[in-house]
């Protein structure tokens, strides 16, 4: 954990002056409009924040672009769980998108846990290759049966496995008491598949139920009798018109022939009016969309601020379509991408478990929340979450999430770990994310973080991504699939080449330093760098696909490495997984070596 005095923090003179024009009027406004709107991916109440927010865009005078896409999107409505004869009463029960809709009636079957590796890979605080496990490996045929599982935030590989297993329905008890939290249920990033993997969307009703409801359950499921459990769910699925809003500050102070830019977004759909989560990021985009206007005459890349609809619904839906509509141009042009969600919520004051980015972002991110906040920070690797829908093209990236309240505080609090809300249990995904969950000076401060880190990305000659830190981490990561393979895969080779490359990075960042070359080169050289490193460490699908909403460790190519321990050397599985992790790692060597033949040193 990291932290820096106020006295230590430093800005520069445009710094100041950006910061010290953000104001809370712009931002409150917004929340206070949106808190009336249950902003719910194809409703009204959609499409009126949507106007909010291009009247508001036209106002201060900031060039806008709206695209009406049809996107896949479910909408969660009703669900229902009786026992037997009906006596069981539960508390708010919710389905969760992409459920499907029916009711089903059958055995009530408690099948365990889902583990904790199969909702999140990685614990989100370091680099380095992890085991995965398969959930519900115990668990025998479930034909017919309804599985009742306490799978917290239901991992949705677990989903899948309880559904490829027979079962006819899915129960999850989650941890809170009065509420489940709002959900999906469907592997697809962008909710819509390919073709060939549409068997990815689930086909079994799914419902969460509180932790004292699930207990109950529970106890019918122990009973020495079975019991039959009825569920309900009722489900829309279907392609509906969503607004995206694209603002567009032109840099004042470059090349006109530039077309470099950096992508700051955030989502404006919501579960109920969703203040902490996501009504805040989009109030902080709004006014960095204003100050930035203000202040673009000496910014060398263009800004393009994006407000997206269908993260809740659609599994990040909005931000897809934008990646595939405007694949090329981001491919080419796009320098980072910003993520704004759950800024400013109430008593959050660091940025230690939830705040993300990528290894070459480090120094941009660290050096802003040190200059503006001061505030303890630790570096997490960006889960396969948010709206990170710009890995696979390989584009660097910086926060998911922003800041949190302390850990130590939650725990008074009895919370369990969210995705959002800066941690806020009682808020996140829950009818109660209310206005009263922001704070104003909460919000204030990571707005004007905000605009630190996405200045020091718009105006500096050369770009400030540290390439030969991310070599280092890639290094490190493979050096432990090596350790972990022990004698039945040799990484070498691709140790090798990350040797190699290191070398060849640490000597183009010297000639660049020196002058020997420009920053129009460079500048292509940085953008060349992330491209094939992102990919490694994060994807393992092709540039313009979307790899599934998984948690991932680094080198998703190589996690299969963790199941040689599942076989002895004699069994067919053991050289199928040897000639997999061959080719894999052809793959990435010749990516590599690629790479370094294309620096110019």
């Amino acid at each position: 954990m990291s932290q820096k005095s106020a006295s230590e923090q430093s800005l520069d003179p445009y710094e100041y002056r950006l910061t010290d024009t953000i104001s809370i009027d712009e931002p409150w406004d917004l929340l206070n409009r949106f808190s009336q709107l249950e902003r719910v991916s194809g409703t009204e109440d959609e499409q009126a924040a949507a106007e909010y927010l291009i009247n508001r865009l036209k106002t201060l005078g900031v060039d806008y672009e709206r695209y009406d896409p049809e996107l896949y999107i479910s909408q969660p409505h009703t669900a229902s769980v009786s026992v037997d004869d009906g006596v069981f009463e539960p508390r708010p029960v919710k389905t969760v998108a992409f459920s499907a809709s029916r009711a089903v009636t059958g055995e009530l079957v408690y099948v365990g846990e889902a583990e904790q590796s199969d909702v999140g890979a990685d614990d989100g605080s370091q680099y380095h290759a992890v085991n995965v496990t398969r959930p519900y490996a115990d668990v025998g045929k479930l034909d017919g049966k309804i599985a009742l599982t306490a799978a917290g935030s239901l991992s949705i590989r677990a989903t899948r496995v309880l559904e490829k297993k027979g079962a006819a329905g899915v129960i999850a008890i989650h941890e809170h008491e009065r509420e489940p939290h709002d959900g999906i249920a469907t592997s697809v990033w962008g909710g819509a598949p390919p073709h060939d993997e549409k068997e990815r969307i689930p086909d079994v009703p799914i419902a969460n139920v509180t932790r004292p409801d699930g207990d109950e359950l529970r106890s019918y499921a122990d009973a020495k009798e079975s019991h039959e459990v009825t569920l309900k769910t009722d489900v829309t699925t279907d392609w509906m018109s969503c607004p995206i809003i694209e603002a567009r500050i032109e840099a004042g102070a470059t090349d006109p022939d530039n077309e470099d830019f950096v992508l700051l977004h955030g989502h404006y759909d919501s579960w109920s009016v969703g203040i902490a989560d996501n009504a805040t990021g989009d109030a902080g985009l709004l006014e960095l969309a204003r100050v930035f206007e203000e202040h673009s005459d000496e910014l060398q890349r263009d800004l393009r601020v994006a407000w997206w609809p269908g993260h809740s619904t659609g599994r990040y839906a909005g931000s897809t379509w934008y990646a595939d509509e405007f694949a090329i141009d981001i491919a080419e042009n796009c320098v980072a991408h910003v993520d704004m969600d759950s800024p400013g919520a109430k008593g959050s004051t660091e940025y230690v478990d939830m705040a993300c980015w990528m290894p070459e972002m480090h120094d941009v991110v660290s050096g802003a929340i040190e200059d503006t906040t001061g505030a303890p920070y630790s570096e997490n690797r960006p889960r396969r979450a948010g709206d990170y829908s710009f890995n696979n093209l390989g584009v660097s990236g910086a926060f998911t999430l922003s800041s949190n309240i302390p850990a130590d505080v939650r725990d008074t609090m009895r919370w369990h770990t969210v995705g959002g809300c800066g941690g806020n249990a009682d808020a996140w995904h829950l009818s109660t994310d209310t206005i009263d969950k922001a704070g104003k000076p909460e919000l204030v401060r990571d707005i004007k973080m905000y605009a630190v880190v996405v200045s020091r990305l718009l105006r500096p000659d050369v770009l400030p991504h540290d390439h030969a830190r991310n070599v280092e981490r890639h290094r490190s990561v493979v050096a432990d699939y090596d350790d972990l393979a022990g004698e039945a895969f040799d990484f070498g080779p691709t140790l090798n080449a990350l040797d190699d490359l290191g070398d060849a990075v640490d000597e183009f960042y010297d000639a660049v330093e020196d002058g020997e070359v420009d920053p129009e080169t460079a500048n292509e050289t940085i953008k060349t760098l992330s491209r094939t490193l992102t990919r490694l460490n994060f994807v393992s699908d092709g540039q313009f696909e979307q790899d599934p909403a998984y948690n991932r460790p680094p080198y998703p190519r190589f996690e299969n490495t963790s199941l040689f321990e599942m076989y002895d050397e004699d069994d067919d599985e053991y050289r199928f997984l040897q000639l997999e992790l061959e080719r894999v790692q052809n793959d990435a060597v010749f990516e590599l070596s690629r790479l370094k033949d294309e620096l110019p040193n």
